[in-house]
């Protein structure tokens, strides 16, 4: 079958983000979580100039809540795409999923310690060092990077949790769940009766919010659809109250919190049930979704180096929502732009050659043992 030059160019451009056979919801909340962490470090340049305790600072936070839920959407998303995956080889899953993450990461994380410190940091003395700076975490340069360090562990476990997720009944699995929403509580609120339930590590681990996006999009019913939506509109206005109210919370509402946690889920199955009446796919969708994780690791630089300091765009601007929105915008269209560049002269090329590589290898191990 031929393949015309347009298909060959919508290919190129969007993989296989026009392809029909993918869940579309998913790519709404992908494209919700990629709008959201623009949103979320934009209003965090506004939040330090207004004064805390006063109305607008107060409806600043409420919005901050909300756009914070992007880094649980995108794990979310990772487990829904991952986990439900049957019989893949571990060998074959780090080479097609793996390198789409760890290259990507890599190749930003070099960019953004280059554009700070010089071309010196890619001298072959300074390789070891380097590469001791990447295992021990995000660059001062980059510090949003910890969600990439997250979801590079998850991808890690991966292999393990399929075995363990497609071997375990519903009804076990629901407890399962039960469980982690449990533990994320007791890790969250014993530190107000000064308390600690050394539970942190299980729960920074985000393993529970991975499965947790599994069983919303493969094993939840109706009932525990319901349950999970009302708990996050209960949530959200819980949230609020305590913003209008209280003068602590940063500990309580964040993260892995459950408030954070239910309000992530009511958000991820909304998008669900609604996306069954969205059939068509629309370009800015596709190319969200493509570049979404490019976006992702691009738009710091993007916000605060091309918008803040070479446009001059100041977040206060024509009020904080005027000032706001111009940041946003302008910030997720050169981040897309930026990305769709960086992704085509130097991501898709490397990973073309790691894939390569690792077939030769693949292909001579083959021959060497006749298997």
């Amino acid at each position: 079958m031929n393949i015309t030059f347009k298909e060959k160019l919508r290919y190129k451009l969007l993989g296989n983000a026009w392809s029909a056979e993918r869940k579309i919801y998913i790519d709404y909340v992908r494209l919700l979580a990629t709008v959201f962490v623009v949103c979320v470090h934009t209003l965090e340049l506004a939040r330090t100039q207004l004064a805390p305790g006063t109305i607008p600072f107060q409806i600043a936070e409420v919005f901050h809540f909300v756009f914070l839920s992007c880094n649980l959407l995108f794990i979310m998303v990772s487990g829904a795409l991952l986990l439900p995956i049957k019989n893949e080889r571990i060998g074959d899953f780090f080479v097609k999923r793996f390198s789409k993450v760890a290259i990507p990461f890599l190749v930003y994380y070099i960019i953004y310690v280059c554009a700070k410190e010089g071309i010196q940091c890619l001298y072959p003395n300074y390789w070891l060092t380097f590469l001791k700076r990447i295992l021990i975490g995000p660059p001062v340069e980059a510090p949003h990077f910890w969600l990439i360090y997250v979801i590079l562990w998850l991808y890690v476990l991966t292999p393990f949790l399929r075995y363990l997720v497609q071997n375990i009944p519903d009804e076990i699995f629901a407890g399962v769940i039960v469980v982690i929403f449990l533990v994320n509580a007791l890790d969250t609120y014993l530190p107000l009766f000064g308390k600690d339930a050394h539970l942190s590590g299980v729960v920074d681990s985000y393993v529970g919010v991975f499965l947790l996006g599994y069983y919303m999009a493969e094993r939840c019913c109706k009932r525990a659809e319901n349950i999970l939506i009302a708990g996050g509109i209960a949530s959200f206005l819980i949230t609020c109250y305590i913003f209008f109210n209280l003068g602590w919370y940063d500990d309580y509402v964040y993260n892995n919190a459950p408030t954070m946690m239910l309000f992530a889920s009511a958000l991820f199955l909304e998008l669900k049930r609604l996306a069954t009446h969205w059939e068509k796919k629309g370009l800015l969708l596709q190319f969200v979704s493509r570049y979404s994780f490019a976006i992702l690791l691009i738009h710091w630089a993007v916000l605060h180096v091309v918008v803040k300091q070479v446009l001059k765009v100041n977040v206060m601007s024509g009020g904080v929502i005027g000032g706001c929105l111009l940041a946003i915008v302008l910030t997720l269209v050169i981040s897309l732009v930026g990305g769709m560049v960086f992704d085509l002269l130097l991501i898709q090329p490397l990973q073309k050659l790691f894939g390569k590589c690792f077939s030769q290898k693949k292909k001579q191990v083959t021959l060497n043992t006749g298997k």
